[in-house]
């Protein structure tokens, strides 16, 4: 590839490498920030490129600095109280949930005054509160609480928790609830998702994992996914499915374009349009729950838009940068985020796999003969599905141990369903107000996904459908994966040169 059409790209992987260093190595990572100079000036004379080569230490300096003042922020982590009681006061980011004998809280805390030291501080953090106390359930999003609770560690899901930058939890008998935290401002679109939930879930015709499959297809909301149904994605290799990523930011775009076909023609490029279509898709990044992958697609959506309306190349690579530098410029923490990795190692693989897989499936002359509609889409869903299996093989090697062997299988008959599910689904929520067309439309999609759900249970009950794979730690899962995407991106650019073709993806 030409480096120098993808300085963004290059800046996020500086920017990532400053990050961790800090949070790995702390103020040790200072050397490691000195040893990119030598790097860059080696790269500056034997490949050249200098502006890119010195964007490495420079990008490297200001990512350090970035994670290194994020830490600086006021208040202790909550995590240094555990076993201390304390009276916390805080403010919930998630809907209550409701288990067998308590309702879990999410909550963001504030303050905590400990009693063995008799004084308050400033804290942050986010902590599970299980509550006894049935009244919580009504609770809307962003309410401020107060409770005295003795602060523990998380004995239940700990590792996923852990993912979620969770560690901490607490019990108590009730909790006293002051109004809304007005300032927490994710609160009036979480508020606003959990009215759309409440909506969906009062006039669908069915209920149990359908219901909740509808949930975490259109809105990120995979609470009620139970423990059976998350993990039969997880071994069939579908698991994408249920997050929120392109093909549903993709969805946005396609139902806003159609309507723009229904204005003149002059409105299709037009920078109001162009701007009220970001604007969507940024609102339903947020209305989602701005989960990594989410957000991951918005800002590369974005930019494809930005390069329509300017009439300007829209190159992948630079997008993914793009993102990736602004997501690791809000929040450095976000680099350690399973969701976060996976999202980019699958995006990566399939910009470096999908073009040699394709050609491949094509017989290395795919403009030879034009392919029929169905045919085309099969082998591109196939090649798809084996690229981004490839970008996140040593990813989910080293974090979940096991390989999904009917991953090609499973995605050829979950994506087309859940395609179809999730268009289905956006009608028949844009007529629930049409009480005959709701519940007609309302049982096919209920069948869907019904049928979805079947088909993946089915796969991955299947004789050898899930491979237990060797200890790979997660030190070595992300080299491995950075290595596999280094040789697609030679070997795609080798096809490119012998081939003499544009670049296919």
């Amino acid at each position: 590839m030409a480096p120098w059409r993808y300085p963004l790209l290059w800046a996020a992987a500086g920017l990532a490498v400053g990050i961790w260093l800090e949070a790995t190595l702390g103020i040790g990572g200072v050397a490691g920030l000195v040893a990119l100079v030598p790097i860059a000036w080696w790269i500056d004379k034997r490949i050249g490129y200098a502006r890119l080569a010195w964007t490495l230490p420079l990008m490297g300096s200001l990512g350090y600095l970035r994670s290194y003042t994020a830490s600086l922020e006021p208040g202790s982590p909550i995590k240094h109280l555990r076993g201390h009681l304390v009276r916390l006061t805080g403010y919930t980011t998630e809907a209550p949930f409701r288990s067998r004998k308590t309702y879990r809280l999410v909550v963001e805390a504030e303050s905590a005054y400990a009693f063995f030291y008799q004084q308050a501080f400033p804290v942050t953090g986010t902590l599970l509160l299980y509550v006894r106390d049935s009244t919580v359930a009504t609770l809307p999003i962003g309410t401020r609480i107060r409770a005295i609770v003795r602060l523990d560690s998380v004995r239940y899901n700990a590792s996923y928790w852990q993912r979620q930058g969770i560690t901490v939890s607490a019990f108590a008998d009730s909790v006293a609830s002051a109004g809304i935290a007005w300032g927490y401002g994710a609160g009036y679109i979480k508020r606003l998702r959990q009215r759309l939930i409440q909506a969906i879930e009062a006039h669908f015709p069915g209920e149990g994992s359908p219901l909740a499959l509808i949930e975490a297809l259109l809105l990120g909301y995979t609470r009620g996914l139970d423990p059976e149904t998350r993990a039969a994605f997880q071994l069939s290799g579908t698991a994408h499915i249920l997050a929120v990523s392109g093909m549903h930011v993709s969805l946005v775009l396609m139902l806003w374009l159609f309507l723009l076909r229904q204005l003149p023609p002059r409105w299709s490029f037009h920078p109001i349009s162009q701007s009220v279509l970001i604007g969507l898709i940024v609102f339903y990044g947020f209305l989602t729950g701005a989960a990594p992958s989410a957000m991951r697609a918005v800002l590369m959506g974005s930019v494809a838009i930005l390069a329509r309306m300017f009439h300007k190349p829209y190159f992948p690579l630079n997008a993914l940068g793009f993102a990736a530098f602004v997501q690791l410029s809000v929040d450095p923490q976000v680099l350690f985020n399973l969701g976060f990795l996976l999202s980019y190692a699958a995006v990566g693989g399939i910009m470096a796999y999908f073009g040699l897989f394709r050609a491949l499936l094509s017989g290395h002359q795919p403009r030879r003969k034009k392919e029929k509609a169905w045919v085309a889409y099969l082998k591109d869903l196939i090649a798809i599905s084996l690229a981004a299996q490839i970008g996140t093989l040593f990813l989910s090697w080293s974090y979940f141990g096991k390989f999904p062997a009917y991953f090609l299988l499973a995605n050829l008959v979950a994506v087309p369903l859940s395609t179809a599910l999730t268009f289905a689904a956006v009608g028949w929520v844009a007529l629930l107000w049409v009480p005959v067309l709701r519940e007609g439309i309302g049982w096919a999609v209920y069948g869907l996904a019904y049928a979805l759900i079947t088909s993946v249970k089915g796969l991955s009950l299947l004789p050898g459908a899930s491979l237990s794979l060797p200890p790979l730690s997660p030190w070595a899962g992300v080299p491995l994966t950075l290595a596999a995407l280094g040789m697609g991106a030679y070997l795609h650019h080798r096809y490119k040169k012998a081939q003499e073709t544009p670049w296919l993806v």
